[in-house]
């Protein structure tokens, strides 16, 4: 039974909040995905990583200041 405990656990997902559109790039995403009917899943991922990324790099500014 043990040999089969990681099969049937499932991957916690950190939920992000509901994506405001605050920023020219995402509305330009988002009018890309309707045209092109691409994947809303994706369009979100790409976002997201976007929003990470800049993050990252307003935090390791603030670090080096």
């Amino acid at each position: 039974m043990f040999i089969f405990k990681w099969f049937k656990k499932e991957k916690k997902v950190i939920k992000e909040p509901p994506i405001k559109l605050n920023d020219q790039m995402e509305v330009a995403l988002w009018e890309i995905k309707e045209r092109y009917d691409l994947e809303t899943e994706e369009v979100e991922k790409t976002v997201l990583d976007k929003r990470r990324k800049i993050k990252h790099m307003n935090d390791s500014i603030k670090r080096k200041s």
